[in-house]
């Protein structure tokens, strides 16, 4: 398989997935409070250009592979459902070298265990956790985790 879109962040290979050698994360200093002193400081901080949704990544999927766009949108449309409906059911949704899908409850406590019901249940989220590869690939110690500082007069490299 041959990647040379200078566009792609990350490529997913049959049995794994790598970043790409020209990926940046793009980071900005933020003035934000430390919950544990209570004082403020200059954070690093994501600074996300903008949101990628699903017909964008269909079309860098097309790019990749032999499957048309349309094919590809239908298929995640599916994924989405089918996420959804296997959380509802009670499973926890593994999509491969990504992660994981599950669900977690927000609730009041009670004080016995046979005084616990639905009502006890504030809130019902939905949580990612990313695989064991997934995570290597973002790693400080992995060479290809770069950095790119902006909102300065020049760009800045920096890698760790």
């Amino acid at each position: 398989m041959q990647y040379n879109k200078p566009y792609d962040i990350l490529t997913l290979k049959p049995d794994l997935l790598t970043l790409k050698q020209n990926a940046m994360i793009k980071y900005k200093a933020m003035l934000r409070k430390n919950p544990k002193n209570g004082r403020t400081a200059w954070y690093a901080a994501i600074d996300n250009e903008k949101s990628v949704g699903i017909e964008e990544v269909a079309e860098a999927i097309q790019a990749e592979c032999t499957v048309h766009r349309a094919d590809i949108l239908a298929v995640l449309a599916s994924l989405e459902e089918q996420v959804v409906n296997q959380l509802l059911a009670g499973n926890t949704v593994r999509l491969g070298q990504l992660g994981s899908f599950h669900l977690t409850l927000k609730s009041r406590p009670s004080e016995t265990e046979d005084k616990v019901t639905s009502e006890n249940v504030k809130a019902v989220m939905v949580r990612f956790r990313k695989s064991g590869r997934m995570q290597g690939n973002f790693q400080l110690t992995n060479p290809k985790v770069k950095f790119l500082a902006t909102k300065k007069e020049t760009d800045e490299e920096v890698t760790p």
